[in-house]
């Protein structure tokens, strides 16, 4: 018989499924959909975890004329070889089957946000300038450590690049800016506004421009002071590049919060990265992280990706028919009527990770969170160091190479990276995002759905596990028995070793005292 923790998540699996058929059930044509009927649609960004779910969103759901896919070059691979690639990843799959033509829906345009004109072609630029109506800059470095000179490039003058192309396109209708939620995260309290930043995003490329690399990276603390890495700052300067340069094109300003597997659609629990809390939850799964620090009673701003999807689509329908005085900006994080923190984010996780254990786990999966650095440093040294240095010592031994050392360091990068997020505490506005949620029609809450209110959380956490194991550790299903098995087996190899070492503490200890007072 089943395990019935297993049934649990493939009943909510079950579910969201289910949800997709109700999609793809609905005849008639809504609002956005007729929106994007015949559109021509300029993406940027589009091999990233993103930028996959906007593209297969719109070539499932949608009649959309063609996308322009922006690609650059990237290890050895040339643009057409990278669209191949793309369209391998499994959460195409539904798609191609229900529009085995979407290849003639798509576009190539070779270039790169970083270069000058992006690096387009003029023929290519006249094509989009003819042929486009809506443009979505999703294109980012999300690289936290980025050297400034490279984050100033490609977050701010690729911003500026295509607003330039967007005042010349014949027929646009509709420009989002993709940013983040956390770009002003200086400031505690997040409205869905414009700020004023330590400088514009025009002086901040001028000054890359002047310095060469070494000195913009000696002088790079000062000039971020008050943001914790180059991402968030360029991020920043983006959204000043925006207000300062595109306030007379129908454009608007997108924020997603920090972004996770997917929840409904295409497939459920979906992601093809480790970024952020889902490499936190796969390295504890795996046995590898046992320590983790932040204030765990915060709240967790975490979306899932596809229905962040639908509201950035939203958001370009709604400003195609609407003028506004300024432009509007979603600030897309959870409700604050439904909300979680990364407490129960964490222990949720570890709980339904054990229901559905990684094979590949090097040992019993167990972790600690504790809310100052100096008990972390400590705890660092005896979970992580000192096993990592053993480990290490017994594979030169045996003639192996040493990697646990190097995993370690990664590790503890990451954990400084989300220590920041995890140990302040946000509030965010949303009022725009309710409003642009009221705005649709039933049907379009159906194929559109955003609504963080009406959010599961349980049904999400346990996808988003099944979700990490299946796509990132590539752990294929039927092996589930198999890995309860071998967990059950490093559960009692845990506690065994926890009593023998504590065992050995104790006689020591016993020793030291009958040599001191007998």
């Amino acid at each position: 018989m089943a395990d019935p923790k297993i049934m649990n998540i493939m009943n909510g699996m079950k579910t969201l499924e289910d949800h997709c058929q109700l999609i793809s059930d609905v005849k008639d044509e809504s609002p956005m959909q007729m929106f994007y009927k015949d559109k021509g649609v300029f993406l940027t960004g589009g091999t990233g975890f993103f930028g996959k779910i906007i593209i297969e969103k719109l070539l499932r759901v949608t009649e959309v004329g063609q996308i322009y896919l922006l690609i650059r070059n990237k290890k050895g691979k040339d643009a057409f070889a990278r669209i191949e690639d793309l369209f391998n990843d499994p959460v195409f799959d539904k798609m191609k089957q229900l529009n085995p033509k979407y290849r003639c829906q798509i576009t190539i345009i070779s270039g790169d946000c970083s270069l000058p004109g992006m690096g387009i072609s003029p023929d290519e630029r006249e094509t989009i300038l003819e042929n486009v109506n809506i443009v979505l800059h999703s294109a980012a470095t999300v690289r936290f450590d980025e050297k400034l000179k490279m984050a100033i490039a490609i977050n701010v003058h690729g911003t500026k690049e295509i607003i330039k192309l967007a005042k010349e396109i014949v027929n646009l209708k509709a420009f989002v800016h993709v940013s983040t939620a956390f770009a002003h995260c200086n400031m505690r309290h997040i409205q869905e506004k414009f700020y004023s930043g330590t400088m514009t995003g025009e002086n901040a490329f001028k000054l890359s421009e002047c310095l060469d690399e070494h000195t913009l990276n000696t002088l790079t603390p000062t000039i971020i002071q008050g943001y914790p890495n180059t991402y968030t700052f360029t991020k920043v300067l983006a959204e000043n590049v925006v207000q300062q340069t595109a306030q007379n094109l129908p454009v608007t300003i997108f924020r997603p919060g920090i972004v996770i597997t997917t929840y409904r659609e295409p497939v459920t629990g979906w992601i093809d990265n480790m970024y952020g809390p889902c490499g936190v939850i796969v390295g504890i799964g795996s046995g590898v992280l046992r320590v983790f620090t932040g204030d765990m009673d915060n709240k967790a701003h975490i979306v899932p990706v596809d229905m962040c999807v639908n509201a950035l689509l939203a958001s370009a329908w709604d400003i195609a028919r609407n003028k506004y005085e300024t432009p509007p900006i979603y600030n897309y994080v959870p409700d604050e009527e439904n909300m979680v923190s990364w407490r129960r984010y964490m222990e949720d996780g570890f709980e339904y990770g054990c229901d559905i254990p990684m094979r590949k786990s090097i040992w019993y999966p167990r972790f600690t969170i504790v809310p100052h650095m100096w008990q972390y440093h400590i705890l660092c040294f005896f979970y992580h160091t000192l096993p990592a240095l053993i480990m290490d010592f017994i594979m030169v031994i045996i003639g192996k190479k040493p990697r646990m050392m190097k995993i370690y360091r990664k590790i503890h990068k990451l954990s400084n990276v989300l220590k920041y997020f995890s140990s302040n505490e946000f509030r965010f506005d949303n009022d725009n995002v309710r409003r642009l949620s009221a705005k649709l029609d039933d049907r379009d809450k159906r194929l559109f759905a955003f609504d963080m209110r009406d959010l599961d959380w349980t049904n999400l956490f346990r996808v988003s596990l099944y979700g990490l194991r299946l796509y990132v550790v590539k752990d294929d299903p039927s092996n589930i028995p198999e890995s309860i098995k071998r967990y059950e087996r490093l559960k009692v190899l845990h506690y065994t070793t926890l009593a023998v070492f504590y065992s050995l503490v104790a006689w020591a200890l016993y020793g030291l005292i009958k040599l001191i007072f007998l």
